[in-house]
């Protein structure tokens, strides 16, 4: 992959295997590179939940935007309205259509989807 244009994403995923986290419950996302030629897993970036008992702490979720503020997407298992608008404002998509989905297998898929989106005229 080092010779393509690569996209950096975040997953919030329990073991890796399927994105099946919600946003405000993770305490970690895996990141990735994606690329036409596949997915390269790089490192996971620990953070303190941001859901404390039915709301949200905006100092924290301030900090899990700072670490994923070099990430694309952020894949869940689903994410408020209110992180959502604030993921968008920071820059970076919230990908809830592969819930529950294989990690892997999901991030080819949008890869392919969001290339092809971006290059129609």
């Amino acid at each position: 992959m080092a010779d393509e244009k690569k996209i950096r994403v975040a997953v919030a995923t329990k073991n890796g295997e399927k994105i099946d986290e919600h946003f405000g419950h993770a305490d970690e996302f895996s990141v990735y590179d994606v690329g036409p030629s596949g997915v390269c897993r790089l490192e996971t970036r620990i953070v303190e939940h941001y859901c404390q008992g039915g709301y949200g702490d905006e100092d924290k979720r301030d900090v899990i935007l700072r670490a994923l503020a070099d990430c694309r997407a952020l894949f869940v298992a689903r994410v408020g309205d209110g992180p959502r608008k604030k993921l968008l404002g920071a820059g970076i998509e919230p990908v809830d259509a592969y819930a529950f989905e294989p990690v892997e297998k999901s991030l080819l898929a949008w890869h392919l989807l969001s290339t092809h989106v971006c290059n129609v005229v």
